[in-house]
C-alpha cells in the first residue's frame, strides 16, 4: 500500500496560503521592498468588483482565503515594473496555476494549461537565487504542484479536497455561538445554541417538505438576484438635481415614456417638478456562466455624482457605472450578442402617486455593437 496516495490537493492551505502568500508575495516584498508594494496597492484605482488595501499588504498581520483571491487577481500586473522581468513571469505563472487547479471542471485542455504554468514557474524559478532571496526550492508545498495532475486524473477536481469548506465552519460553529454566549463559561452555551439552531433548521426542513411553508431559498436557474438599499440615501430629490449632476438630460421624456408603456392608466405626467428618491448603487449576484457551479459572483453598479469633500479630504469623483444591458433576442452565456452597453446615471423609485413600485435605472446608451 502507498500511503502516499493519501494525499489530496488542498488549495487553500497549500496554494492560496502556501505558495502565494507564504513564498510568492514574501520574495517578491523582499525584492522590490514593502513600501512599493504598499504604495502601488494603495495608488490602484478604485473599482466595485476589485478590493482596496487602502494600508498595502505588508502590515497585514491576519490572511483570509477571500483575501489571498482578492490579491491574486492584480498581483501579477501590479508588480509589473517594481521586480525583475522573470519574477513578474514566476508570479504570473504562479496565479495561472493557482486559477487553473480551481476549476470546479478539468479537461485535457485545462490539464495541458496547469501543466504549461508550472512548466513555466521551473523556467524562471531560478531567478531567485540569482537575486539572493533563495538558496534552494525544497519547499514541500511547492513540491506538492508537481502531482497536482495526477492527483487530480485519479480523484477529481481539487475543490472537492479544499480545506476552505470546513474553514468556513468555524463561523457557524464556533465564533457565531460565542458571540450568542455572555462569555462566561461560554462551552456549555455554545453547544445549548448550536443544539437549539439544529433543531430549528430541522424542523424548518420538515415544514419546507410538507409544504407549510415556501421554500424562500428557491431561486430561478441562472437568475441574477439584487439588492438595494432599504431607505434611499437621497430622498425627495429634485429631477433638476438629477439633470444637472448625473447627467440625466433626457430623464423627464424617458420617466414619461416608460409610464406611458408600463402605466398606461396612470394620470400623473412627467416634469422637471418632480420628486424622486435616489439610490447610491444596486448590489447584483450573477450566476456562473457555464452554470458549473451553484457560486456567484458579486457586482456593484454606481451612480453617484462627484462632490467635494472638506478639509484636506479628497474630493469624490463621479462613479456613473457602465453596464452590459439584455436588450433583446436570445441572450448568449458568454459573448455580447443579445446585450448593449450603457452607462447607468441614477437610480431611484417614484413617488407612491405615480402608481409605480419598481426600482428604475436612467441609463445612457451607447453606440450597439457591430461586427468587426
Amino acid at each position: 500500500t502507498d500511503i502516499f496516495s493519501c494525499l489530496t490537493p488542498d488549495l487553500l492551505h497549500q496554494l492560496h496560503k502556501g505558495v502565494f502568500k507564504d513564498h510568492l508575495v514574501k520574495w517578491c516584498l523582499t525584492h522590490a521592498g514593502a513600501a512599493e508594494i504598499d504604495q502601488r496597492f494603495q495608488c490602484m484605482p478604485d473599482h466595485p468588483t476589485l478590493r482596496y488595501f487602502k494600508k498595502g499588504i505588508s502590515t497585514i498581520t491576519q490572511w483570509t482565503g477571500r483575501e489571498f483571491k482578492e490579491m491574486q487577481r492584480i498581483f501579477a500586473s501590479l508588480t509589473y515594473g517594481a521586480v525583475h522581468s522573470e519574477v513578474t513571469a514566476v508570479a504570473r505563472a504562479v496565479i495561472d496555476f493557482i486559477y487553473y487547479a480551481s476549476y470546479p471542471s478539468q479537461s485535457t485542455e485545462t490539464l495541458r494549461r496547469l501543466q504549461d504554468a508550472l512548466d513555466t514557474f521551473h523556467q524562471h524559478k531560478e531567478i531567485f537565487v540569482k537575486l539572493g532571496i533563495r538558496k534552494h526550492f525544497r519547499i514541500p508545498k511547492i513540491h506538492m504542484m508537481e502531482h497536482y495532475i495526477a492527483l487530480i486524473r485519479a480523484k477529481g477536481t481539487p475543490d472537492g479536497f479544499n480545506t476552505e469548506l470546513s474553514e468556513r465552519l468555524h463561523i457557524d460553529f464556533a465564533k457565531e455561538g460565542y458571540r450568542a454566549s455572555n462569555k462566561k463559561n461560554y462551552i456549555e452555551q455554545m453547544v445549548t445554541y448550536l443544539t437549539r439552531r439544529d433543531a430549528i433548521h430541522k424542523f424548518t426542513a420538515f415544514l419546507i417538505w410538507t409544504d407549510a411553508i415556501p421554500d424562500t431559498a428557491t431561486v430561478a436557474a441562472g437568475a441574477p438576484t439584487w439588492s438595494i438599499a432599504k431607505r434611499a440615501p437621497w430622498p425627495k430629490t429634485a429631477v433638476r438635481t438629477l439633470i444637472n449632476n448625473h447627467g440625466a438630460v433626457d430623464f423627464v421624456p424617458a420617466l414619461q415614456a416608460y409610464l406611458n408603456a408600463h402605466v398606461p392608466k396612470g394620470c400623473v405626467t412627467a416634469s422637471v417638478y418632480d420628486f424622486v428618491d435616489v439610490y447610491k448603487q444596486i448590489i447584483i449576484d450573477i450566476p456562473s456562466p457555464q452554470r458549473l457551479t451553484d457560486e456567484t459572483q458579486r457586482d456593484t453598479i454606481r451612480a453617484t455624482p462627484g462632490h467635494p469633500n472638506p478639509g484636506r479630504k479628497k474630493s469624490e469623483p463621479d462613479h456613473f457605472d457602465c453596464v452590459l444591458v439584455h436588450e433583446d433576442g436570445v441572450a448568449e452565456d458568454v459573448g455580447i450578442k443579445g446585450y448593449r452597453a450603457a452607462r447607468v446615471r441614477v437610480l431611484f423609485r417614484l413617488p407612491s402617486w405615480f402608481g409605480c413600485t419598481d426600482t428604475l435605472a436612467y441609463i445612457e446608451w451607447f453606440t450597439p455593437f457591430k461586427p468587426p
